[in-house]
């Protein structure tokens, strides 16, 4: 999804309640990783977002009980906590991240209902349009 589709995107979620001022409802993501360098890489390219980061499945259970994700992003090294959501938060998208991808791991996460299985990069661009693909999605179902 490019810039322009995004702003599009974003003004679906406007809050017209009348409370306040119209102000821009941000999408939540939950970010389940450990990793310092691509957690602060994924922050930035995710600004547009509303970023809440689980560096255990402990956390991100917690964070899932209390608070709406509009998506999960999971290391691969997480598959136990995507075990979880997939039972119990069954609702919630999710996609995940590895450092060395394999088809084993691929085959996993997809069974568990992944969105989308993709190599940790820090490429600009790349995980924004990762989740810019899955997200449209959603709100389209609803």
């Amino acid at each position: 999804m490019r810039l322009e589709q995004l702003c599009s995107f974003k003004f679906q979620h406007l809050d017209w309640s009348g409370k306040g001022s119209h102000a821009m409802k941000k999408l939540r993501i939950l970010i389940i990783d450990s990793e310092p360098r691509w957690i602060d890489f994924a922050k930035n390219e995710l600004s547009p977002f509303e970023i809440v980061v689980a560096p255990d499945t402990k956390t991100a259970l917690a964070e899932l009980e209390d608070d709406q994700f509009d998506l999960v992003i999971a290391s691969s090294r997480r598959l136990d906590a995507l075990e979880i959501i997939a039972r119990e938060y069954s609702d919630k998208l999710f996609i995940v991240t590895t450092v060395h991808p394999t088809t084993q791991e691929a085959l996993a996460a997809y069974r568990l209902g992944a969105m989308r299985y993709f190599p940790k990069s820090f490429r600009q661009q790349d995980l924004l349009n990762h989740v810019s693909e899955v997200i449209p999605a959603s709100v389209n179902a609803q």
